[in-house]
């Protein structure tokens, strides 16, 4: 898809026209687009339940997820229908599968030694939750949130997530060497940290807003908390749909060239690509 020559640095405003353009490309094909992220979300799943080798086989298949979700939201762009082969894009043979693959074992290396430093904070509050008739008991594990551990987590994830945002996309269709590909997806994160926010808090709130109303509607015509939180599932996958719908437009405002860049000089909104 041609050299990335620079990195736009956009207003925080920017996270509300990511979101437009997701919900507008999600609409376009929403039984598609859900069926896809429900297959992709469902592998990873049964994957990371895997003993042993499953968590860091589902973190090294993430940066493949990334470029077939990107890949899905140019489809829909394009008027296509994005379909699950679409998953498979970056296991064609190809020095993108090689790229692909590692980056994969450096996003598994930091997960798992994020989930080893978690579990060593945690490990005093998990020995305090009870198991009664082969279930948690719900009232230990109230009383013993890893409150520490889940904090660290969070705030060593974010880099994580910052260098291994755009790096698939960059390793595969850019063919940047990896450790430049990640530098660049933190520096392009960093740049657009404003953006990133507004639409973090948005989807935030609309999930917990779409939640909290579907909640209330069916506890108003009376269904059982089982039988409504059965029905709360798919409203949740459609949250989850429009969430990775937010891919392509990002890649898009932030890296994707554009035709008239390519003999155009830099703009002063954007920042010159490390090298």
């Amino acid at each position: 898809q041609g050299s990335v020559a620079h990195v736009r640095t956009l207003p925080a405003a920017a996270g509300w026209t990511w979101l437009r353009e997701a919900l507008a490309l999600y609409w376009r094909q929403p039984f598609a687009f859900t069926a896809l992220v429900i297959l992709y979300t469902m592998v990873l799943m049964l994957v990371s339940n895997v003993p042993v080798l499953g968590l860091p086989i589902a973190a090294l298949l993430v940066p493949f997820g990334t470029v077939g979700m990107t890949l899905a939201g140019k489809v829909s762009d394009k008027g296509g229908m994005p379909l699950p082969s679409l998953l498979l894009d970056g296991f064609s043979a190809g020095p993108q599968r090689t790229a692909l693959l590692r980056l994969g074992f450096v996003h598994a290396s930091m997960v798992l030694a994020l989930v080893l430093v978690a579990t060593a904070l945690a490990i005093d509050d998990l020995r305090n939750w009870k198991v009664s008739e082969g279930q948690l008991d719900p009232a230990s594990v109230s009383q013993n949130i890893p409150w520490d551990a889940l904090t660290v987590s969070v705030l060593l994830y974010t880099p994580v997530l910052m260098l291994t945002w755009f790096s698939p996309q960059l390793v595969a269709w850019h063919r940047q060497p990896l450790a430049k590909a990640m530098f660049f997806s933190f520096f392009a994160c960093w740049r657009n940290k404003g953006p990133f926010l507004v639409l973090g808090l948005v989807l935030t709130s609309l999930s917990l807003g779409v939640g909290y109303l579907s909640t209330e509607l069916l506890r108003a015509i009376g269904l059982s908390p089982q039988l409504a939180s059965m029905l709360l599932a798919p409203v949740a996958m459609v949250m989850t749909s429009i969430g990775y719908a937010t891919q392509y437009p990002i890649y898009r405002a932030v890296i994707e060239p554009r035709p008239d860049e390519a003999a155009a000089p830099p703009s002063p909104e954007s920042t010159p690509a490390p090298p």
